[in-house]
C-alpha cells in the first residue's frame, strides 16, 4: 500500500512539474496587444504583397509569351511570303529578315537531315515535339523558344524550314528588372511595418495612460477618474464606461463604509448599557435584589434591541446579495389592514386613531413581509406624532393597484430631509433624531425594510410631508405581478 501511494504522489508531482513547464512555455507566446497588432499587420501585408507581385508577375510572362508568339506569326508570314517569292532559304535577304526580327531558321530535307542553319551555331535535331510551343505559367520567365515550321520547295527539293524565335533577351530583361522589383517591394514591406509600429505606439497610448492610472486607483483615491480628454474613437467610450463604473463602485463602497459606521454606532450603545450593568450585578447584584432585577430587565431590552437591529442588518444584506426571498400567494389585504388596525388600538391609547378600509380587497404577495412594511409606517407615525394627534390609516384600489396610505399630523420632515427619508439609519443623523431619543427610539431602517419590501412586490412608495403639519405615507401595489421579472432584468 504504501509503495503504491508514492507512485501516486510521484505521478502528481511529475504531472505538476510538466503541468508547470507547459504553462510557462505557453507564456511566452501572450505577446502584448503592440506585437500582436504588428504580426498580424506584417503578415496580413506580405500575404497581399506576395499575391500582388505574384499576379502581376505570371500575368507578364504570360503577356510577354502570347506578344511574341503573336509577332512570331508575323514574321513566319513574312518568310513564307519570301519563299513563295522564290527566294532561296540562305539567301542574302533571307538571312536580314531573321536577323532583322532576332530570328533563327534552320533548314531540314526530306528525311530531316540538317542541311543549313542561321546561325551557324543552331544544330538541332529535327523533333516535331519541340514545335508545340508549350508553356507552363509556374515556368515563370524561363521562357521556351518558339517555333514555327514551313515547309519550302526549291528545285523541285522539298525542304523543311524551322523558324526559331531566341527568347533569352526576354529572359534578361526580366532578370535585370527582378533585383530593383524584389529590392522596392522589400523597402515598401519594410517601411510599412515601421509605419504601423509607429501608428500603434501612438494609438496605444491612451491605453497605456489609461492604465497606470488603473493601476494608481485604490480604495483610499476612489474619486480618481480617468482622463477623456483628447480622444474621440471607442477608447473615449471605454473610459467614459470605466469612470462610470468607478462611479458606482465609489458610491458602493461609500455607502458601505457609512452602513459599517452607522450599524457599529447603533450597537455600540446598547453593548455599552449592557456592560454597565453587567459590571453593576458584578459589585452590588448578589446581594442587593432591586439591582439584580433591574439590572436583569435592562440587559434583556438591550439585546431584544440588538436582535432587533442585527436582523434589520440582515434583511438589507440579503436583498443587496439577491438572496431575498419571498413567499407570494394570494390573500385578502383588507383583513390585514384589519388585524393591523386591532394591533394599534390595543397598544396606542394617546392618538386619535382613523381606520377605512375598503372590503373585499385582494392582493397577491407575501402577506407576512406586506404587514411588516405596513406595521413600519404605522409605528413610524405612532413614534413622531404627539400625544393627542391624529392617525389615519386608508386602504382602497383602483383598476391596478391597491392603495394603502399613513397620514399623521406629527412634526413632519423638512423639504432638505425629506428625499432621505429611506436611506438606512436616517433617524440617527438627520433633523428627527432629538424627538425620537426623546421618545421611542429604533434602529433607523425600518422605513429603509418597508421600502425594499413594497419594490418586492413592484410597488412603489411616496411620501409628503411638511414640517410642523405632518406626514403622509402612500404605498401603491399592483394587484398582480411576476416575482421573477425583477431577477431576471438584474442578471
Amino acid at each position: 500500500m504504501k509503495r503504491k501511494k508514492r507512485r501516486s504522489k510521484e505521478k502528481k508531482s511529475i504531472s505538476f512539474d510538466i503541468n508547470s513547464v507547459l504553462d510557462h512555455f505557453s507564456s511566452l507566446f501572450r505577446f502584448n496587444i503592440r506585437f500582436k497588432i504588428i504580426l498580424s499587420f506584417s503578415v496580413q501585408l506580405v500575404f497581399l504583397i506576395t499575391l500582388l507581385v505574384a499576379t502581376m508577375y505570371y500575368g507578364l510572362c504570360q503577356y510577354i509569351w502570347y506578344a511574341q508568339n503573336k509577332q512570331f506569326e508575323g514574321v513566319t508570314g513574312s518568310f513564307s511570303i519570301l519563299f513563295d517569292a522564290g527566294v532561296s532559304y540562305n539567301d542574302q535577304s533571307t538571312i536580314s529578315c531573321a536577323a532583322e526580327n532576332n530570328v533563327a531558321y534552320l533548314v531540314y530535307d526530306q528525311d530531316f537531315n540538317l542541311v543549313y542553319s542561321y546561325p551557324q551555331d543552331q544544330n538541332e535535331d529535327f523533333n516535331t515535339d519541340r514545335f508545340r510551343n508549350t508553356y507552363n505559367w509556374w515556368e515563370g520567365h524561363l521562357f521556351p523558344d518558339i517555333y514555327q515550321r514551313i515547309t519550302h520547295v526549291e528545285n523541285e527539293v522539298v525542304y523543311n524550314v524551322v523558324l526559331k524565335r531566341l527568347m533569352y533577351p526576354q529572359i534578361d530583361i526580366i532578370n535585370i528588372a527582378i533585383i530593383p522589383a524584389a529590392a522596392t517591394v522589400l523597402f515598401i514591406i519594410i517601411f510599412s511595418i515601421r509605419s504601423a509600429s509607429k501608428t500603434t505606439v501612438k494609438h496605444l497610448e491612451p491605453i497605456n495612460a489609461m492604465n497606470e492610472q488603473v493601476r494608481k486607483i485604490s480604495a483610499q483615491n476612489l474619486d480618481t477618474r480617468l482622463d477623456v480628454r483628447g480622444t474621440k474613437d471607442e477608447l473615449k467610450d471605454l473610459a467614459y464606461t470605466f469612470n462610470t463604473m468607478l462611479d458606482g463602485i465609489s458610491h458602493s463602497y461609500k455607502r458601505e463604509q457609512q452602513f459599517v459606521s452607522d450599524a457599529s454606532h447603533e450597537l455600540r450603545t446598547p453593548i455599552a448599557v449592557i456592560k454597565g450593568y453587567a459590571a453593576l450585578l458584578k459589585r452590588w447584584g448578589k446581594d442587593d435584589p432591586e439591582v439584580l432585577n433591574e439590572s436583569i430587565d435592562a440587559i434583556v431590552g438591550e439585546v431584544e434591541s440588538m436582535q432587533s437591529l442585527v436582523e434589520s442588518l440582515l434583511f438589507i444584506a440579503r436583498q443587496e446579495r439577491g438572496t431575498l426571498e419571498m413567499e407570494y400567494d394570494e390573500f385578502s389585504l383588507s383583513n390585514l389592514v384589519q388585524e393591523i388596525q386591532r394591533d394599534t388600538e390595543l397598544i396606542d391609547d394617546k392618538h386619535t386613531l382613523i381606520f377605512e378600509i375598503k372590503p373585499s380587497i385582494d392582493q397577491f404577495g407575501s402577506i407576512d413581509k406586506l404587514k411588516q412594511a405596513f406595521r413600519i409606517l404605522v409605528d413610524n407615525s405612532i413614534k413622531y406624532t404627539p400625544d393627542d394627534g391624529i392617525i389615519q390609516v386608508e386602504l382602497k384600489n383602483t383598476e391596478k393597484h391597491n392603495i394603502f396610505s399613513v397620514s399623521d399630523t406629527g412634526i413632519g420632515i423638512s423639504e432638505e430631509d425629506l428625499p432621505h427619508v429611506f436611506d438606512r439609519f436616517y433617524r440617527a443623523d438627520k433633523s428627527r433624531t432629538k424627538y425620537s431619543e426623546s421618545s421611542q427610539g429604533g434602529t433607523g431602517l425600518g422605513l429603509s425594510i418597508a421600502k425594499i419590501i413594497i419594490e418586492q412586490h413592484h410597488g412603489r412608495i411616496l411620501v409628503e410631508s411638511k414640517l410642523n403639519v405632518g406626514t403622509k405615507f402612500s404605498v401603491f401595489l399592483p394587484k398582480r405581478f411576476d416575482p421573477e421579472e425583477k431577477k431576471e432584468k438584474k442578471k
